[in-house]
């Protein structure tokens, strides 16, 4: 078995842990039981996350690690997730803040009942968890910003596509690629072009930017989600096809998921600067089983990042 065929595993088993946990019945297990809160459901980066806590966590004296998340079947907010597993009484947390007022009240509540609140991915108030893990924004930035400037030396018009203009991690993302492509890069006056996260949404207007710019050299995502509908990408692609191919117009997206790596292998986009969510994952589950038996861990980890462009990626099999 494949290590993510096996952390597939073990984070499907976690889901059912957590139905246990959550579901009102169950037997309580010796072993610690930790729980990673993504901001929604059906997240491929979240879910990966979650799976790299699962796999460390099974080494650490059977540990457990489950996954939850609102949408889909789960009604509540995070915050009321977060909630729900202090009354359960789960040894340790990790959450990434959709929104950090609604988290707030409830990791402090977490936190006063004596439980180990990490944020991953997204930050909170340094006052208001234990650890963060996850990419410095702002490096992460430059090095999507990086990317293109080896890509295309000689500069150009570029723009950026982001997310929530008030989450800070973005802001910081945004300006890390400006820090990066310096005074031979230009940015255009409709930049940064701000959507949602919804991936066919994020797509679309990905698909308006350069449909509506054609004096574009290129456009870098700070977010994953233009490319993570993958017939959505491929159908827009298609009407792009002749400044993909000859990289007119240059695609540098963030993070490397498995379907990202399938439409940049296929010549759908151009460069991933990729995170590692599964070593978030696992860092998680180390942090929070070192707090609960009372060792000092460090209070921010970055678990750095990959540049994988189509030639990385053509015997990729992830």
């Amino acid at each position: 078995m494949t290590a993510v065929r096996a952390a597939r595993t073990l984070l499907a088993a976690g889901l059912a842990v957590a139905g246990a946990l959550l579901g009102g019945g169950g037997d309580g297990v010796a072993a610690e039981r930790y729980a990673v809160v993504g901001p929604a459901a059906g997240s491929s980066f979240h879910e990966a996350v979650a799976a790299g806590c699962a796999a460390r966590a099974a080494t650490l004296d059977g540990a457990t690690c489950v996954f939850l998340a609102p949408g889909r079947a789960e009604t509540r907010s995070q915050g009321e997730i977060i909630a729900a597993l202090t009354a359960e009484k789960i040894d340790g947390i990790a959450v990434s803040p959709a929104l950090i007022s609604e988290v707030l009240p409830a990791v402090a509540a977490a936190r006063a009942a004596g439980l180990p609140v990490i944020a991953y991915d997204a930050d909170l108030p340094a006052d208001a968890r234990d650890a963060f893990v996850g990419s410095d924004a702002r490096d992460f930035g430059r090095a999507l910003g990086a990317s293109l400037r080896r890509w295309r030396p000689d500069g150009g018009l570029y723009a950026v596509l982001t997310g929530d203009s008030a989450s800070r991690n973005l802001t910081e993302r945004v300006a890390g690629v400006r820090d990066a492509l310096g005074p031979s890069w230009h940015e255009i006056p409709a930049s940064p072009v701000t959507t949602s996260t919804e991936p066919r949404e994020a797509a679309a207007a990905l698909d308006r930017v350069m449909s509506d710019h054609a004096e574009l050299d290129a456009v870098i995502s700070v977010g994953a989600w233009p490319f993570l509908d993958e017939a959505r990408w491929r159908e827009i692609a298609g009407r792009h096809k002749d400044r993909l191919d000859r990289a007119k117009v240059v695609l540098v997206v963030a993070d490397a998921l498995p379907v990202e790596r399938a439409l940049v292998r296929d010549g759908l986009g151009h460069v991933l600067v990729g995170q590692r969510p599964a070593e978030m994952g696992a860092r998680i589950a180390e942090i929070l089983t070192a707090r609960r038996a009372g060792r000092r861990t460090p209070e921010i980890v970055y678990a750095g990042f990959d540049v994988l462009t189509r030639r990385d990626l053509l015997d990729d099999t992830k």
